[in-house]
């Protein structure tokens, strides 16, 4: 069985963004753990799972900045060089792409090679794209 971790930040929104790619995961066999970027402090070892989705909301209009617990959070995360990951935001008017990029960015500064990135809006769009992950 491949393992998936969804990380997300503490937002409303993203939560249930996360929850809905957890529910579409699961549908498809994958065993999914949940991580909130307010848990920082954890060093939690990414060695258990054969996929890593990190997300953030889309601030800011133009600029699209990411929630900073998100890089906070994956600082401190172990054996993270060389796992497979997705990145993904809640998307806002025209920063959506460059949220984008700052997430895979993060990721792929902790060694991760991101396989996949998309804004999802809505639960019901998270859990279609939950369905079509692949490995």
């Amino acid at each position: 069985m491949q393992r998936l971790l969804i990380i997300y930040t503490p937002d409303d929104d993203l939560e249930e963004i996360a929850k809905g790619i957890k529910a579409g995961a699961k549908s498809q066999g994958f065993r999914v753990d949940m991580k909130n970027t307010k848990d920082i402090g954890t060093g939690l070892s990414f060695y258990p799972y054969d996929l890593i989705a990190a997300g953030s909301p889309t601030k800011g209009i133009f600029k699209g900045k990411i929630d900073n617990s998100l890089n906070k959070f994956l600082a401190e995360a172990k054996r993270t060089g060389g796992k497979d990951a997705i990145a993904y935001v809640k998307p806002r008017f025209f920063a959506t792409n460059k949220a984008l990029k700052k997430v895979m960015a993060a990721l792929e500064a902790q060694g991760c090679i991101v396989k996949n990135f998309k804004a999802i809006k809505d639960h019901r769009s998270a859990v279609e794209f939950g369905k079509n992950i692949k490995i």
